[in-house]
């Protein structure tokens, strides 16, 4: 072969390749550059929660972080939200699995609201609103900590990888 045909060869791998890193530089910083673009508004999402009368879709509601996603009790809702895998003496969420960093079809703007990729900026003290069954209820976020099993069993947990493919979880306990 030429010296032209190894170096055009050698072009083509390099775009691809600069292509490959920047999709992959995109899936995991798009949530990052939303959320600096367009940072939640917490005031005016806890004042909407507060003053919806509609409860008829159950929900999670992290306003410090722009969280707002469906959750139920089948697997299928971890593909778009929350999965409540265990309920209460009172039939209320106890434990939901929640992904960190989403598929990459949903686009910034949902995994800033359908995922805890913002995890590490919760604060001990952030409010967080479920709506379960027609009913809205407000917590506190009591701890957050990481391990690979959950702390509480007294608590509503919610709980995310900590790491890309990781068995090590983040785990955030509702008071």
């Amino acid at each position: 072969m030429g010296k032209r045909v190894i170096k055009a060869i050698l072009i083509i791998i390099s775009i691809v390749l600069i292509g490959i890193g920047s999709f992959i530089i995109y899936e995991v910083l798009s949530p990052e550059i939303e959320y600096k673009i367009n940072p939640p508004k917490e005031d005016e999402i806890i004042e909407k929660i507060e003053s919806e009368e509609d409860h008829s879709i159950n929900r999670l509601i992290i306003p410090s972080i722009g969280v707002d996603m469906k959750i139920g009790q089948d697997n299928e809702f971890l593909d778009y939200g929350g999965w409540i895998q265990r309920l209460d003496s009172d039939n209320l969420p106890n434990l939901i699995a929640i992904h960190r960093f989403g598929w990459s079809t949903l686009s910034a703007e949902q995994k800033m609201k359908q995922t805890l990729y913002h995890v590490n900026k919760l604060n001990e003290g952030d409010i967080v609103f479920v709506i379960w069954n027609g009913k809205k209820f407000e917590y506190r976020i009591k701890e957050i900590t990481d391990g690979t099993n959950n702390p509480s069993d007294e608590y509503l947990t919610i709980y995310t990888c900590k790491f890309y493919s990781s068995n090590q979880r983040v785990f955030v306990l509702l008071g």
